[in-house]
């Protein structure tokens, strides 16, 4: 066991042995303050440069979330006041696995607080923004209210991007040309010039996983697993932007080592373990982990090529009672600032 945790530490900075300190900043929305700004505003932080017309769409309001200005938001809109664009700019902190989600589940909250008849997404998408240098992966999503509306956010390394469009005008072509020089202009990859990634990983383990040894060793495994899978096979511009749990094959090799760890040490199982361990090995021995992962994360993953689901086979299969739910965290690996 020794020798494993040694090899297991070289790929690792630090090992912190329960989460409660980490790093998550969200967008604050409470009392925002309006900046008063002539000509072109440019936010000190990002050198971000927000002009008072932007294609046929002028300034309206800038306002600022946070006393130092990291937090913003700038609205733009036409004359007709039948298309609104809404760019914010705020700290994403440490790129710790899952953070590209969670923001985007707290900006939908936060959409669905102010909405007095609800909202419902039409279609959510993966997206991604190749720059010179970095490459930044987000999430879209099309939101269904009076007018039509999109919801863009890229984590940015130490960023986040995102963008909200509103429209009862444009159709969806208009929609993805207007998206294009947005992206062009506000480019997400520049920020993560500003403050790439270290892919030299920390590691969080949570209070559950102390609950007995091979919990601890399986979630160790599995967690040696995600960052070596990063290593081996997406670029490091890409890491520098986020850690990259939105891969499906991440997912999968973690699952498998995280079985491995109780195949090759007898160590003590509560009853929460075996069963764990049981019904990871019950769909794995069916051939679904793939699936079971899209369905844990409502598919919203990275596919690799070729890939086939057996979707249909694995929704029949699935009457079998299945409690594991991989949002039940055991530890969490996060980037840090280089």
């Amino acid at each position: 066991m020794k020798q494993k945790l040694n090899t297991f530490t070289k790929h690792i900075i630090l090992i912190i042995l329960v989460f409660g300190g980490l790093n998550v900043i969200g967008q604050e929305l409470s009392n925002p303050k309006k900046i008063k700004a002539k000509g072109e505003y440019i936010q000190k932080q990002t050198e971000f440069i927000f002009p008072e017309n932007f294609d046929s769409y002028q300034r309206q309001d800038i306002y600022s979330f946070d006393k130092k200005k990291t937090n913003i938001g700038v609205v733009y809109g036409n004359q007709q006041n039948q298309t609104t664009i809404s760019i914010y700019v705020y700290p994403a902190g440490d790129g710790y696995e899952g953070r590209l989600r969670n923001e985007y589940q707290n900006s939908m909250q936060s959409i669905a607080n102010f909405s007095s008849n609800g909202i419902s997404t039409t279609k959510t998408t993966l997206v991604r923004h190749q720059g010179e240098k970095y490459i930044c992966n987000g999430i879209q999503t099309k939101i269904k209210q009076n007018d039509f509306n999109s919801l863009t956010i890229y984590e940015c390394g130490e960023w986040f991007l995102k963008v909200r469009i509103s429209t009862n005008e444009l159709d969806s072509i208009q929609i993805s040309s207007l998206e294009q020089k947005i992206y062009n202009h506000f480019d997400p990859t520049n920020l993560t010039a500003l403050n790439p990634l270290n892919s030299m990983a920390d590691v969080y383990f949570s209070k559950v996983a102390f609950q007995d040894s091979t919990l601890l060793g399986s979630a160790m495994g599995s967690a040696y697993k995600k960052i070596d899978w990063a290593l081996e096979n997406v670029k490091e511009n890409e890491r520098a932007s986020g850690f990259p749990d939105l891969y499906l094959n991440l997912q999968v090799e973690s699952l498998k080592a995280f079985m491995e760890f109780q195949h090759r040490f007898s160590f003590q199982k509560t009853q929460f373990t075996k069963q764990y361990l049981n019904e990871l090995q019950l769909i794995s021995d069916a051939g679904f982990l793939a699936e079971f992962v899209m369905e844990q994360f409502n598919m919203l993953l990275i596919f690799p090529q070729n890939f086939h689901a057996r979707y249909v086979e694995y929704q029949k299969w699935r009457e079998n009672k299945i409690t594991i739910d991989l949002n039940q965290e055991f530890y969490v690996v996060s980037y840090g600032e280089k």
